[in-house]
């Protein structure tokens, strides 16, 4: 009976043991896959910011380049002459521009371009928009140019940036527009203010309770004298 009795607790000593192993090998499993799981999605995050800053970079010298359309009086009297509208190519950036060309299409007509030229950095030129008299429809006007590291984009009126791939016709095939005056530039655009931000946070978070303790003290005082 004895012997009944001590291998059972045995049997049922190496069943705990066992079940222990098994939860603590469970256990390092769900861990271990825990960990790959983050370290899949950081390292995911870091390639989607990876193409994002790179996204950014490429357009540093296109975001500059700007485009508006202005008018002014064909004649001497404002009252009575008709309009003549024009499109205002703008290159903010330090860097020149090249092969610019404005692009004016209305309705079912070819576009009509202006003849190509360069910009100089931080420098405007004016473009006559053709049939002028009537205000253009701003979806109907473009512009094209090639900045310094060779990339051909399109700048539209009404907003959007569209970078171009070239054909084996010639022509450009344009991607998705981007719209860079309303994105949020990636982290590290803007880490200065960033840090300063941290910084000052992290003084007003200590400010505080030294505050409170001097407070403490001095009523203390009071009540001891």
């Amino acid at each position: 009976m004895t012997a009944i009795v001590g291998l059972v607790t045995s049997l049922t000593a190496l069943w705990v043991t066992l079940a222990d192993r098994r939860r603590a090998i469970a256990k390092e499993r769900r861990e271990e896959a825990a960990a790959e799981r983050r370290a899949t999605a950081g390292e995911a995050a870091e390639r989607a910011r990876s193409a994002r800053r790179a996204v950014w970079e490429e357009m540093a010298q296109a975001m500059p380049v700007q485009l508006r359309l202005i008018s002014r009086p064909a004649g001497d009297d404002p009252a009575s002459a008709p309009e003549t509208w024009l499109v205002a190519v703008a290159n903010r950036g330090p860097l020149p521009v090249t092969d610019v060309q404005v692009i004016h299409a209305s309705g079912t007509a070819m576009p009509n371009g202006s003849e190509p030229f360069d910009l100089q950095g931080d420098s405007t030129e004016e473009v006559a928009v053709p049939n002028s008299g009537e205000r253009p429809r701003l979806a109907d006007i473009t512009m094209v140019f090639t900045d310094a590291a060779g990339r051909r984009w399109q700048r539209r009126l009404t907003g959007g940036l569209c970078l171009g791939t070239l054909q084996d016709d010639g022509t450009c095939q344009w991607d998705e527009p981007r719209f860079p005056e309303t994105a949020t530039p990636p982290s590290g655009i803007s880490a200065g203010a960033t840090a300063l931000s941290r910084s000052s946070g992290g003084c007003l978070a200590l400010l505080v309770p030294l505050l409170v303790l001097t407070a403490l003290g001095y009523l203390i005082y009071i009540l001891l004298r």
